[in-house]
């Protein structure tokens, strides 16, 4: 639409565009990039979705949106028959007079619950305050104030939104990114919040304290927290804020404590906090490395896990655990293993860049594997040090297994940086996936593994993608049949003709079921090779001419006839 101005089209133009969106009632969602909604055009631009039919998302984004275009959208607002539900304005240098101008749109609809100004930076003071006016009288239930700068949300800004909160339907609220704010700003802020029904919380990325962290545990209501590095926070700051957490009861569902500075000291108050939280689901803990100033060390990790294991009364049960990166060694993963057993609703398991756990640690994974509670889905192992032994021992495991979808292996080294997965692990999971040997054996390969994360070897990738590729659609007796043409009947390796006798051997009666097995349909939208099994029927069809031949000479010949060493007599 042109940049500052230039290449825009005309006015009559703009009014024709819009008029057809407005006249169409199947567009719910419209997003507006890189524009420059200013001066003359902003009417036509924004007045022209005023009382759409069915528009329930707009994104404006990236662009500048001035005070007349503010202006023209609080009208779309503030019309009766307005839908709007989601409103994203990112990055559209709005001032204080633009925010104004939409506010008064805002505080008198009925319709909005999600709005995002994140990346605004000419907002202060003034802005905010009209912003916590629509706060209060809006039905907002989620408020996006991503990245800011210290220049417009400050902590002053910050009480300002904090006192509005109190006693509104905002439920989601994302501050993350907001490195200006201090300590005094996010004490204020979470004691306010404790006043709220706030169930969700974004603060990554911020220079959260200790006293901030300590303030934030009053917030009971919260269910998703994610504290993303917050590096500020120290091991006695983490110590003090599990504790906390576990004593006034919080039920979160999701924590996210990854890249921070947790100590082994946090670690211990953490395994306790964990074996009493019956409701989490999601933990993320990647990067809380040893190797860095305060991470958890191998021996932190075998405490947090031991204090796990001997809580008799945990009902702990993760669906997602993101330990990438977190110095586990051996003993901590013979230790992780018989603890994630216990959890059937594990669903993701990331252990990637764990280098402290040798080929001989991860065989610790085959009793997690074949456990009786196993439905995980993904299993991230990146950069780790698995060799083929691990591989081909993981397949014989997966051999019968219904969950399992992704495997990730990439970046496999071993000591000497030399890739530590050669043609023998590639060789066991295609096998795995599919069994070359015989028609059975292809029959009950694995059909539900069709993710694993690396660049094959070139003598494998053919095969093994294509059969991963398979494994992707969801109709399992069409996938195991599928296999089973490409791979016995397609003419290549054993070929057509060889696998025609298999058939001829059947009872007589069975042949033509298996005949309509062969020459099923090929499905629609398919994912991958699919091939027809009409050439196949062709060649049966040639050795068994009878078999399609109604007179009654036939028929008397066929009930009447003997099958000698599996070739029909007549």
């Amino acid at each position: 639409m042109g940049e500052q101005g230039h290449n825009l089209p005309t006015r009559e133009l703009l009014q024709c565009f819009f008029s057809r969106i407005h006249q169409n009632r199947s567009i719910k969602s419209l997003t507006i990039s890189l524009i420059q909604i200013v001066d003359e055009f902003d009417g036509d631009l924004i007045e022209g979705l005023s009382g759409h039919p069915s528009l329930d998302s707009l994104d404006v984004n990236h662009g500048k949106l001035g005070s007349k275009g503010c202006e023209a959208l609080g009208k779309v607002l503030k019309h009766p028959q307005s839908k709007l539900k989601h409103l994203r304005l990112p990055y559209c240098k709005l001032d204080d007079e633009g925010l104004g101008l939409l506010c008064d749109g805002l505080v008198g609809n009925n319709t909005i619950k999600r709005l995002c100004l994140n990346g605004n930076y000419q907002i202060t003071s003034v802005g905010w305050r009209a912003l916590s006016n629509v706060i209060r009288h809006c039905k907002l239930i989620q408020l996006s104030l991503q990245h800011t700068t210290a220049t417009c949300f400050n902590d002053e800004a910050v009480y300002i939104l904090g006192s509005a909160l109190r006693g509104s339907t905002v439920r989601d609220l994302n501050l993350s990114f907001n490195n200006s704010i201090g300590s005094i700003g996010w004490q204020t802020l979470f004691h306010q919040l404790s006043h709220t029904s706030t169930a969700k919380l974004d603060c990554r990325m911020n220079k959260l304290d200790d006293t901030g962290l300590e303030a934030l545990a009053s917030v009971g209501t919260l269910k998703s927290l994610d504290l993303f590095y917050n590096r500020v926070i120290t091991p006695s700051g983490w110590r003090s804020f599990f504790s906390s957490v576990q004593r006034r009861g919080m039920k979160l569902v999701k924590l996210d404590i990854s890249d921070n500075n947790i100590g082994n000291e946090g670690a211990d108050a953490l395994g306790s906090l964990l074996g009493s939280m019956s409701s989490l689901k999601t933990l993320e803990m990647t990067g809380t490395s040893g190797d860095v100033p305060n991470g958890i060390t191998p021996h932190g990790w075998v405490s947090l896990f031991t204090t796990l294991l001997q809580l008799q009364d945990s009902s702990l049960n993760l669906a997602d655990l993101n330990l990438g990166n977190s110095s586990i060694d051996d003993q901590g993963i013979q230790l992780l293993v018989p603890l994630v057993s216990r959890m059937n609703s594990m669903k993701c398991l990331n252990l990637s860049f764990n280098r402290l756990v040798t080929p001989s640690g991860w065989r610790a994974l085959s009793a997690f594997l074949q456990s009786p509670s196993f439905a995980l889905q993904e299993l991230h192992l990146f950069e780790c040090k698995l060799n083929d032994d691990n591989i081909i021992r993981f397949a014989e495991l997966l051999a019968n297994n219904k969950t399992l979808k992704g495997l990730s292996i990439d970046g496999c080294i071993d000591e000497d940086d030399i890739p530590s997965i050669t043609e023998r692990g590639w060789e066991a999971l295609s096998n795995l996936v599919c069994n070359e040997t015989s028609i059975m054996n292809t029959y009950n390969s694995n059909h539900i593994l069709h993710d694993v994360y690396d660049d094959f070897p070139d003598g494998l990738t053919g095969n093994l993608e294509s059969y991963l590729e398979l494994n992707k659609n969801k109709d399992k007796v069409e996938v195991a049949r599928q296999k089973i043409l490409q791979t016995h009947f397609s003419g290549s390796g054993n070929g057509d003709t060889s696998k025609i006798q298999d058939i001829l051997d059947m009872e007589l009666e069975m042949i033509p079921s298996a005949m309509a097995w062969i020459g099923r349909p090929i499905h629609a939208n398919w994912k991958g090779k699919s091939i027809s099994g009409l050439s196949a029927m062709f060649n049966l069809m040639r050795r068994l001419p009878d078999l399609c031949d109604s007179s009654p000479q036939t028929q008397t010949k066929q009930s009447t006839g003997k099958r000698k060493r599996g070739i029909l007599q007549v």
